[in-house]
């Protein structure tokens, strides 16, 4: 079999794998615009309430809640703790919720950066949710297409073991970076970040006198380098265990050898270029060293390596434990899959 074949081959997944992230960017950016719609929404009302020409002195916004307003806010607080309870939102922001339903006296200020943060931990705790959600996916993708393209190329079938989520999910909440932070570390992180940045622009804007329009503007400009940021860890964090999926496959199904596939044009980095074409052993596969991803936004991928047009057959036969079957060159990948996974 040419060797064209595979470099074409899995070229053609991870292009596949690319329109998932795409999709899923989609709503992780959908979800962010629903997150800023609902803090802009706090942030005119509070003002239409406590400013005067559309202005607030910062003095003005460190003024008691009257007891109405405070009996207000404590019942949206505990509807916020009940929602965090029954949507696994993040202990530490439940605890500050309880400390502020038991004060006496709350700022109008802090009032505001109550909801502010409330919606910042709904959208983060989505986010991690469906993070790993679309990891988890993406690895078992990853893992029964190579599989599939390999066994249909050389016309050998046999039964491959069911991924257990479970398994996947401990796998993936293990640090793989220098930095020893799992994904789920750097989500926290950034949610942290953006509540910080958040309470400065805040309390910059009111020191300044900007009007709601104006505030609004700023928090916008934050919650977009934000998503940027939320956009670069997936795709950072897809692409390993895309890659480490593939290894784990390729070693299960006796692959030796491997080959590094770029994708060349204009945007194609200089570690992409230098290292296209290359083949390693098995044994030196290691994401980020010798395998994708090399750099953020890394579109290379890797494609399995033989010597000769056998070697895979032959090895499978050899090595599986259950019975291997000969299967059509055109097999559809949903008839693979019912036949030797499901």
């Amino acid at each position: 079999m040419e060797k064209d074949y595979w470099i074409k081959r899995f070229e053609y997944l991870e292009k596949m794998q690319m329109v998932n992230e795409s999709k899923y960017m989609e709503e992780l950016t959908r979800q962010y615009v629903v997150a800023l719609e609902k803090i802009k929404k706090e942030i005119q009302q509070w003002f239409i309430r406590f400013s005067v020409n559309n202005q607030i002195s910062l003095q003005e916004a460190k003024k008691w809640l009257d007891s109405s307003e405070l009996n207000e806010l404590k019942w949206d607080i505990n509807e916020y703790i009940k929602y965090g309870k029954e949507n696994g939102i993040d202990l530490i922001w439940r605890k500050e919720l309880e400390n502020a339903s038991a004060k006496v006296h709350i700022s109008r200020l802090n009032e505001l950066m109550i909801q502010i943060k409330e919606q910042v931990e709904k959208l983060y705790t989505l986010q991690e949710e469906d993070t790993s959600k679309f990891i988890i996916d993406s690895y078992k993708d990853t893992y029964y297409t190579t599989a599939y393209e390999l066994q249909k190329g050389y016309n050998v079938g046999f039964n491959i073991n069911v991924l257990d989520d479970i398994l996947i999910k401990k796998l993936i909440s293990k640090p793989w970076a220098t930095d020893n932070m799992t994904f789920s570390d750097r989500i926290w992180k950034n949610k942290k970040e953006l509540i910080h940045i958040l309470e400065n622009d805040l309390t910059q804007s009111i020191l300044k006198g900007e009007a709601p329009d104006q505030v609004i503007e700023k928090i916008s400009k934050t919650f977009k380098t934000s998503r940027s940021k939320a956009g670069r860890l997936v795709m950072t964090e897809s692409a390993f265990f895309s890659s480490a999926a593939r290894k784990d496959c390729f070693n299960d199904l006796w692959v030796q050898k491997y080959e590094i596939v770029a994708t060349l044009d204009s945007h194609t980095s200089d570690i992409c270029r230098e290292l296209d074409g290359k083949v390693f052993d098995m044994k030196d596969y290691e994401p980020g060293v010798t395998a994708p991803p090399f750099h953020v936004w890394c579109r290379s991928t890797t494609a399995p390596w033989f010597e000769d047009e056998f070697e895979f057959g032959e090895r499978a036969a050899r090595n599986t434990n259950g019975k291997t079957y000969y299967i059509p060159g055109n097999i559809i990948y949903d008839d693979w899959y019912k036949r030797f996974v499901a």
